[in-house]
């Protein structure tokens, strides 16, 4: 379903003072959760990006209650120093998991006010409970651009839902950093709610070479009692519109997942080869779904392993992998898509398509510490041994150790 929003209207005041408020004290800030005041239920804002496809609008990823939100109002200060109070509207994100709070887009709405969205860029933006609209906002968001820029078409980044609980696994998660890396991805997108020291430092390391963004994610919801797990799809939707301007390829997978091609040696061989399969070019799928085989950490350790590394040693998987949108993990096109779900795309622009790979192209490794509903009784299920990694086992090792030669002389073990 595309969003279809109308006769909705905007209204526009010229000077700093708006008629109604002030032109906002403070700077405006991004990538972090702020309160939205005086609503009966929490609401929470994070982010605000330009939106020029489906409509002319800002959209806020938020997060409030699933249904029944409050009314909200957006309030816009223009660089240009003019300030617009425009309508708006909230749809929470499709995955929700039917709890009480959902991750959430408030649509702030350009029609009719003569501004294009353009023009929002930098713009400063407060979301007002349309109760309380004249009372001085208490948070302040910056609008960033959406817009890719030109020579990013074949760019490889990925998308990772928020660290918690003191993500601790620093040597896996060295090698899940060069195992990408090798496969083509040259930036990723985290969401820290919670890290361990060593993690910490090693993702500081990587930060410090232009490799990573990692972002505040305190967002003051119970998670898996009141929100899907730490608001998680509020971080792959931030990450979407965070990486459209920057990234031709977005992945989204978790750092226990890796996506392996089968003849290729990177990532973004596949996705070039996937697509030129398509004639016209024009009719190329926007999104590609990877299917899901389990290898349980459990499991023994492959003894032709060529190198100590955990991709190396566990080799044996379900041998029958999960159906497409079922675990599956995928690629896409940012500038395509509209709205993501752990799984699948929920939401492609108009004209954009996804369909899943098939295994003999590429599967999505997940490499599973524990059986998913507990005890020992997944080890027993039919498997098989898949030595696909080993393909890049030697230049990995190389890779990791160079690494961890580095890093490790200032981050703690």
């Amino acid at each position: 379903m595309i969003e279809n929003i109308k006769n909705w209207e905007g209204r526009t005041e010229t000077g700093g003072d708006g008629g109604d408020l002030p032109p906002p004290a403070q700077a405006p800030l991004d990538a972090v959760w702020q309160p939205v005041a005086s609503t009966r239920f929490r609401f929470y804002v994070y982010s605000a990006y330009v939106e020029r496809r489906t409509l002319a609008a800002v959209r806020v990823i938020a997060a409030t209650r699933t249904r029944g939100a409050d009314s909200v109002i957006c309030r816009m200060w223009l660089p240009d120093n003019r300030t617009l109070t425009l309508k708006a509207r909230v749809k929470p994100i499709r995955e929700n998991w039917n709890l009480k709070y959902s991750a959430t887009y408030v649509l702030c709405l350009l029609r009719e006010t003569g501004v294009k969205p353009q023009e929002t860029v930098g713009a400063s933006l407060s979301v007002l409970a349309s109760t309380a609209q004249h009372r001085p906002p208490t948070n302040q968001l910056i609008v960033l651009d959406t817009n890719p820029r030109k020579g990013n078409e074949e760019t490889l980044h990925v998308c990772v839902k928020p660290f918690h609980f003191s993500y601790a696994r620093s040597d896996w998660l060295l090698e899940w950093f060069e195992l990408n890396r090798l496969l083509g991805v040259s930036h990723f997108y985290m969401y820290n709610e919670s890290l361990s020291a060593p993690v910490t430092c090693l993702i500081e390391h990587y930060r410090k070479q232009g490799l990573v963004t990692l972002l505040p994610w305190k967002l003051p919801i119970v998670s898996k009692v009141e929100i899907r797990t730490e608001g998680q799809f509020a971080a792959f939707n931030d990450c979407l519109y965070r990486s459209m301007s920057a990234a031709g390829w977005l992945l989204v997978i978790d750092v226990d997942e890796v996506v392996l091609p089968r003849r290729e040696r990177t990532l973004s061989a596949l996705l070039t080869a996937l697509r030129a399969a398509y004639n016209p070019p024009s009719k190329a799928p926007s999104a590609f779904l990877f299917r899901n085989a389990f290898f349980y950490l459990g499991w023994e350790d492959d003894a032709e392993a060529p190198a100590p590394l955990l991709t190396s040693r566990k080799t044996r998987r379900w041998a029958a992998p999960h159906a497409v949108k079922n675990r599956s993990k995928y690629a896409l096109r940012p500038r395509d898509a509209v709205e993501l779900g752990n799984h699948f795309v929920w939401e492609l622009a108009p004209g954009a398509s996804s369909v899943g790979v098939p295994t003999d192209r590429a599967l999505l490794h997940h490499y599973r510490m524990a059986c998913e509903y507990g005890g020992q009784q997944c080890l027993t299920v039919p498997s098989t041994v898949d030595r696909t990694a080993h393909r890049w086992a030697d230049d990995l090792l190389k890779r990791v150790n160079a690494e961890k030669d580095t890093y490790l002389k200032t981050c703690p073990t």
